[in-house]
């Protein structure tokens, strides 16, 4: 499908989490956004998350110990947080999978102005690149003997980590603006792409259906 296509599907996936307070409802649509999940990249991408689901334990944890009312309450709330944020984060990441460079495209094509899909664009490519040269800092600064683990090493985190890194991402978005402006980027209102991207009839039939659904699901919510 158009990324465009995936990306309304995800939106109004995540509205419709947040529309149901019905906790079936809600585990159907967490599980439906991991199986997805699972055909798509296997069970062994799920295990790497394991921060993701020590952070959903916590969750639960939290608002179970912190909240008010009886134990069916309290535990009926609390799994309705932990399985809106399962769902909203494993369809992210599914999402993310897609090549950022053909969604930023699709957008272009529906009429968003390509300085803005370029921003798109550049912002994917430097959060994996900042997130490399953060560890190489974090390697560089412990071989150094430099503590950076606990809350009492935080200082040494921001001095020794932080700010590297903010010089390097300034270094680098600086030559990066040099780089535009010799090539005159943005002189024209339009440009021309390598690889179209268009929608073909599954897109439009895909997004009809996900409307009919969101507007089912609002009217039968609200009846």
């Amino acid at each position: 499908m158009n990324p465009v296509t995936k990306f309304l599907i995800l939106i109004i996936y995540c509205i419709l989490l947040f529309l149901f307070h019905n906790i079936f409802i809600i585990a159907f649509l967490c599980f439906l956004s991991l199986f997805i999940f699972y055909l798509n990249l296997g069970f062994s991408e799920i295990k790497k998350r394991k921060l993701i689901l020590t952070f959903s334990f916590f969750i639960l944890i939290v608002n179970f110990v912190f909240l008010k009312g009886d134990i069916y309450e309290k535990l009926e709330f609390s799994l309705r947080m932990v399985l809106r944020f399962l769902g909203i984060v494993f369809s992210g990441i599914l999402f993310s999978k897609n090549d950022p460079n053909e969604f930023a495209y699709s957008l272009m094509k529906i009429g968003v102005p390509y300085r803005y899909g370029f921003t798109l664009v550049f912002t994917f490519r430097l959060v994996p690149l900042f997130d490399f040269e953060s560890n190489i800092i974090r390697k560089a600064q412990r071989a150094r003997g430099i503590e950076l683990e606990g809350v009492k090493n935080i200082l040494n985190f921001v001095r020794y980590t932080f700010f590297p890194l903010l010089y390097s991402a300034l270094e680098r978005v600086d030559s990066f603006t040099q780089s535009m402006e010799g090539r005159c980027f943005g002189i024209y209102k339009t440009r021309t792409f390598y690889r179209e991207i268009n929608f073909d009839k599954k897109d439009y039939l895909m997004t009809a259906a996900i409307f009919i659904i969101l507007a089912f699901s609002i009217y039968w919510r609200y009846l």
